[in-house]
């Protein structure tokens, strides 16, 4: 690659350099893409995590918030319409979304604490990084149990 008048080597090897200062990458040398599952990418708790974050914010999105404003509706709209909500959040479907959205909450929470805790320019080694990482995941279960069991 050209920058100005200097011939700059990108970080991968193997180029091949052609007229006028273009240059392309053999195809057996390419970095490889986390969306190349199977036997050429091994996921690893960093990527997973990333995945899972962004999965339980939508979920939050799409699912929780919705139907926290469907419970406070029912509230506002009188007895039969909270009872018809109660019934259908007690039924195991209902169950489920629940545990689901509270795991999503306790997973984005500790998701959230992690990376302000990276701005802080704190546990930045790809140790501290991947124990974190656990340290999310277990807080995040504890907590989610925690709420299931007092709760439901």
């Amino acid at each position: 690659m050209v920058i100005g008048r200097k011939r700059v080597v990108a970080a991968t090897s193997e180029f091949d350099f052609r007229e006028k200062g273009q240059q392309t990458m053999s195809s057996s040398k390419r970095p490889m893409s986390p969306y190349m599952l199977g036997p050429y990418y091994k996921f690893q708790i960093t990527s997973v995590l990333s995945i899972l974050n962004r999965l339980t914010g939508v979920f939050m999105s799409v699912v929780t918030a919705p139907l926290l404003l469907c419970w406070l509706v029912a509230l506002a709209s009188g007895d039969e319409a909270f009872m018809g909500l109660s019934t259908w959040l007690g039924s195991i479907l209902g169950k489920l979304v629940i545990a689901a959205s509270v795991f999503s909450f306790s997973f984005h929470l500790f998701g959230g604490i992690r990376h302000l805790i990276w701005d802080a320019g704190w546990m930045l080694e790809i140790s501290q990084v991947r124990a974190s990482g656990w340290i999310a995941v277990i807080a995040s279960l504890l907590l989610s149990l925690a709420v299931l069991g007092a709760g439901l």
